[in-house]
Order: C-alpha cells, then structure tokens, then sequence
C-alpha cells in the first residue's frame, strides 16, 4: 500500500513528494490558516474522559493519531461502501498525507456560518461535491495549492536519502477523523470517522441533542485498550479560535453596556460585572495571541535546516582537538547512566520476589 513508504529525509525531494507532519496543535493550526480557513484552531486534548472532553467547550470535531498494523481490523463501525450524499470523504492517495487528509475531511465537513473556508477550499468542494470517495482523493493528490500548504512544514536538507519502504514490525503511526454529523435541527445525529486508508466513511453509533462527546469517549476508550500496554496515541480538538470567540462575546458585552438603562436600580454593580468579564476575555484574547506566536516561532524553529550549523561546529571543535575529551566524557557518562540502570533494574527484580 502506497501510504507506507517512509521518507528518511523531510526535505521536499521532487516536486510530487509529501513530507511527514508532526503530530502537534500548532502545525495544525498554522496548515489549516495556510488554507485559507478563518476562526478554527487544533488544540491538545488531555485525555479520553468526559471531563476532559467538556473542558474543550463545543469542538468541531477530532484528530486522532494512533499505531496502525497491516490488516488491523478494530469492527468498531461499519464502512460504508458509498458515502451519504452531505458528507465529504476522500480516500487517501499519497504517502505521509494523512495529516492533510484528517484536517481535509473534517474541515470540508463543517456547516459553521462562523468558520471560514477561504476562496482556496470553497472552490475545491464545490469542485469535488459530487465526486466519488475515490476521485476526491485523486483531486487532493493532484492539488498544488494543497501539496504546497503541506510541504510548506518540511526542513531543506541538503542530503536526498532514499525511501524505504515500512516492514511489519516497524511502527507506522495514522491519523484519522472524528466527526459528528447533526440533523437537521441539531437535535441528535451520527458520529463518522474519516479514515483515508479506507473505502468509505466508517459509520459508528447515533446520538441523542449534543450528547456526541459521550459516546466518542466510549469509542476512542474501547479503541485504545485493543493495544493493550501501547501507549503512544494523540489527541487533538478541532474548535474556534478562542480569540474569535472571546471578541464576539467583548462585542455582545459592550453593546449591552452601552444599552444599558439609565433608570435601572443596579446599574452600577451591572457594569462593575459587565467591565470584569470583558477585562477577562481581554486577557484570553492576549493569551491565546501570545500562545499562537509562540507556536509559529516553533514551526519556524521546525522549518529550519540546522545541519550546516552543526557542520560548522564539528569543524571547529575539530580544528581545536577536542574530541578526544568529549568522546571519553560520552563514554564516562554513559557508563554512569547503565550502571544506575542496571541497580535500578536489579532493585526493582528483589523488591518483585519480596511481593
């Protein structure tokens, strides 16, 4: 299958290669904005509970990241050979793509006057709309706008390494989609997953007003203990800007304080309140400013080729003779961390044979 070939480099080799995405909030968020979407940010979920679900607010849907096994079959849902009329799904085409293809399947998904879609993404589902599952995953494959979006993550490396394909007992990790379908008066709907390795839309359960995050914690619990003591799974939600939201509200405030009736009793107590909470959400909206600054420092950090740097300095501590020293620090340091682990190893066998 053409999804499992790794790419030993990150670097955009020819012109049709897709690079790995790192599994990350901000990565996410940055791609999803590249494409041109407004109001939606990916955050970290802490957790496959109830309460760390409704810590999240009303998430649009989920990006899950999980260990995947050739012929790996969880019957958790049904696949359904042709997708719902409504619903977008497009199979997956390309190596290392999954990650687009997540953020693809949920983003084209979303019936938000709220969220955005851009000119970019509006034009391609109009495009797409009556497309098989088959022949939407073509059309993303053969998007330059998208592959550029992508790529635009890779490190320039100045080595072209050659691609090897993944063997059975190596670990390939996917992602997939969670997404909540609603009726239309939002009074209860399905729960699909979108999977790209896939034929079609996975269908898992009903669900009942907005009680969708219950069942999905049912569904990604039940999910994760078929790995057993596996451990390595991410999660990540899919919601609105918490800056968009939180000016909306400042704004829904503030015309209610300046409407406000000069002949109220409580007048003053209700603008002391009315200015406290818009003072709070100003404070979220610097917050999230200075966290998603910080998140675009990081991806620069992603995007930036050090190895010329460290080429650099290998020579330099070279040309000053003094390897010799730090190779036999290495090899001394090292020789304290086994010896730590070893008695650590062995204490941990006696105190075993004790209980």
């Amino acid at each position: 299958m053409s999804f499992l070939y790794f790419y030993s480099s990150k670097t955009l080799i020819l012109k049709m290669s897709w690079t790995q995405i790192e599994s990350d909030p901000g990565v996410f968020t940055e791609m999803i904005q590249k494409f041109g979407v407004k109001n939606v940010q990916v955050v970290d979920v802490l957790g496959v509970t109830k309460e760390a679900f409704r810590s999240i607010g009303s998430p649009l849907g989920f990006i899950f990241l999980f260990k995947w096994k050739h012929n790996q079959n969880f019957e958790d849902g049904i696949v359904l050979e042709d997708k719902p009329p409504n619903l977008f799904f497009a199979e997956q085409k390309i190596s290392n793509a999954c990650a687009t293809q997540a953020i693809l399947n949920l983003l084209l998904n979303i019936n938000d006057p709220e969220i955005v879609l851009g000119d970019e993404l509006t034009r391609f589902k109009d495009f797409s709309k009556n497309f098989s599952s088959d022949i939407c995953g073509e059309t993303i494959r053969n998007s330059a706008v998208i592959r550029e979006v992508h790529n635009s993550f890779s490190r320039p490396e100045p080595f072209i390494m050659e691609e090897t394909v993944a063997k059975e007992d190596d670990d390939v990790f996917h992602f997939t989609t969670f997404y909540p379908q609603f009726d239309e008066n939002g009074e209860g709907g399905i729960i699909y997953e979108l999977d790209g390795l896939k034929k079609g839309p996975i269908l898992h359960t009903g669900f009942e007003g907005t009680k969708w995050l219950i069942e999905l914690v049912s569904i990604l619990q039940n999910r994760i203990n078929t790995y057993g003591t596996e451990l390595r799974f991410s999660l990540m939600a899919v919601i609105k800007d918490k800056r968009f939201v939180a000016k909306k509200k400042i704004e829904q405030l503030t015309k209610e304080l300046n409407g406000m009736d000069e002949k109220i009793t409580d007048k003053e107590e209700k603008t002391l309140t009315i200015n406290k909470q818009i003072q709070e959400l100003s404070n979220l909206v610097e917050e999230e400013q200075s966290r998603m600054e910080m998140a675009y420092r990081e991806n620069e950090r992603r995007r930036f080729n050090y190895i010329p740097f460290f080429i650099q300095l290998m020579k330099g501590i070279s040309e000053k003779n003094m390897f010799s020293g730090l190779l036999e620090k290495a090899e001394e340091d090292m020789k304290i961390r086994l010896d730590k682990k070893k008695r650590k190893d062995e204490l941990k066998k006696q105190m075993e044979k004790k209980n």
